[in-house]
């Protein structure tokens, strides 16, 4: 996964991203692109045990952050299962980092 996005937009994604899915804290002193990796491999472990245990609660959190009920679906159908989290965690750190980019917008205009 490539990132070409401020520092700004990295750190305020992460930070929506580690509270919709009580993930714990990263380091402050690793670069942003860094924290975005370390949340996202915690992501793949949260949604994994989220699908064996609560499905239903990941699919609550994935409607509530916003993340097109048609590219989960699309994973869903598509992907093989290991893929899953994965594809899931891209999807949701994509769909993160268009919002905080939106943010940062509309606050500077």
């Amino acid at each position: 996964m490539v990132v070409n996005n401020s520092s700004e937009i990295v750190l305020s994604a992460v930070d929506k991203m580690s509270t919709a899915f009580d993930l714990p804290d990263t380091d402050d002193l690793v670069a942003p692109e860094q924290r975005l990796q370390e949340v996202r491999a915690m992501l793949v472990q949260r949604i994994i045990g989220l699908l064996n245990t609560n499905p239903e609660k990941l699919m609550a959190i994935l409607y509530r952050i916003d993340v097109s009920e048609a590219a989960v679906n699309e994973i869903f159908v598509k992907a093989f299962p290991p893929d899953v989290p994965e594809l899931l965690a891209d999807s949701i750190i994509a769909r993160q980092l268009a919002k905080a980019e939106t943010r940062r917008q509309h606050s500077s205009s």
